[in-house]
């Protein structure tokens, strides 16, 4: 009798066991990698997200990106942005931890490199070339040019103000910004891949399913129409400057959106077309504008 018991109770034991192990095996085969797509509006352009993945994250993408631009757009009047642009001289606002990386990392890269002033927002203002563009006078832009000086900025990890008149623009690294704030995002989550794109300002992530390289095109700057290049590449931020797509003419004249902060105008320069490959996406941005 005590051997027919030991032999009840160790086989369903043995079953058990079998039971527990394909379960292990179940919860280990890991969800097919499919493609995710999401195209959005956000930072004055268009966005698309592409995602490798086995699971559908693009909305925590397209959050954090709306957020971004809801801090740093110079365009959206409740932004952090344009608050301390309007705060006037010398007044002091709380900012969020966002806003004063990306003021930091700006200043900081003016620092090394220069020609990206982010205090050139009065002069921007001034010609206003993405809203109602006009060629301001001598006057005008003199009297813009003596706000630019970057000392005009005081700021630490949770305040800042603007001195003398100043005004901030992040326009020449606020997408590349909001791509090394979507990595950390993908960093967490792990898809096979992503490409995330601004148009002007690009995250390449992981790899392709198929294991291919990432292809990114070159617009033509003569004939935005058509590609001038195919870049090929791996994992990387790819940012590229121009002034053939944001302009105005007046007087038979082609202004553009890059500034010079020594002149107060439009950048005048044989290049046309400037594309950087960066590990930093604030860094490939404004290097490809400075440049």
């Amino acid at each position: 009798m005590k051997k027919a018991l030991n032999k009840r109770v160790i086989i369903p034991a043995a079953f058990g066991i079998v039971l527990i192990a394909a379960g292990v095996i179940v919860m280990n085969i890991k969800k097919p990698v499919q493609k995710f797509s999401k195209a959005f509006f956000a930072m004055d352009c268009p966005v698309d997200i592409t995602l490798y993945s086995s699971a559908d994250f693009s909305d925590d993408i397209r959050n954090r990106i709306k957020e971004l631009d809801g801090l740093l757009s110079v365009y959206d009047e409740k932004s952090e942005i344009n608050k301390l642009n309007a705060a006037g001289s010398g007044k002091k606002l709380s900012i969020s931890p966002e806003t004063s990386e990306v003021l930091s990392g700006s200043l900081q890269l003016y620092e090394k490199y220069g020609g990206c002033n982010i205090m050139i927002g009065a002069v921007t203002q001034l010609w206003d070339i993405t809203g109602e563009p006009k060629v301001p006078s001598d006057e005008e832009i003199e009297k813009a040019l003596k706000t630019v000086d970057a000392d005009n900025i005081k700021l630490n990890v949770k305040t800042c103000q603007l001195e003398n008149g100043a005004q901030a623009d992040l326009g020449c690294d606020a997408k590349g910004y909001a791509l090394d704030k979507v990595k950390e995002i993908l960093d967490e989550q792990k898809p096979e891949g992503a490409v995330v794109s601004f148009g002007s300002s690009i995250l390449c992530y992981g790899k392709k399913p198929d294991g291919s390289r990432f292809k990114i095109g070159i617009k033509d700057p003569f004939y935005p129409d058509t590609l001038c290049a195919q870049l090929e590449c791996d994992a990387c931020f790819v940012s590229t400057s121009g002034g053939y797509e944001r302009f105005f003419e007046a007087d038979g004249i082609r202004y553009c959106h890059i500034f010079d902060e020594k002149t107060g105008r439009p950048s005048e320069s044989t290049l046309q077309s400037v594309t950087v490959i960066s590990d930093s996406g604030i860094e490939s941005d404004f290097l490809s504008t400075r440049i």
